[in-house]
């Protein structure tokens, strides 16, 4: 599967969720199954996914994280910009 950037896949996952119900759903329930499956990558088990659904009334907005807290292992993924989604899927999917 080709490497897509952070705002390809993310576009991608939300352009399958408007018209997909069903992918929505699992999205929803299990984000990590449903990510690692749709994006071919194994999602290491340290990182979590939340995944938010906004409603007419109801607006989420995403931070970026702030540098200042980075651990010397956050230091080195960003230093050689990797990824979770660099990892392969090595779940045996």
């Amino acid at each position: 599967m080709e490497m897509l950037s952070r705002a390809e896949a993310e576009q991608r996952i939300r352009e399958r969720a408007a018209s997909d119900a069903s992918y929505r759903e699992q999205l929803i329930a299990d984000p990590r199954k449903a990510l690692a499956a749709e994006l071919d990558v194994a999602i290491p088990q340290e990182i979590t996914v939340h995944v938010h659904e906004e409603t007419m009334s109801e607006v989420h907005l995403v931070l970026p994280p702030t540098t200042q807290d980075l651990s010397d292992a956050d230091l080195e993924m960003v230093s050689g910009g990797g990824s979770w989604m660099d990892c392969p899927n090595d779940m045996g999917e």
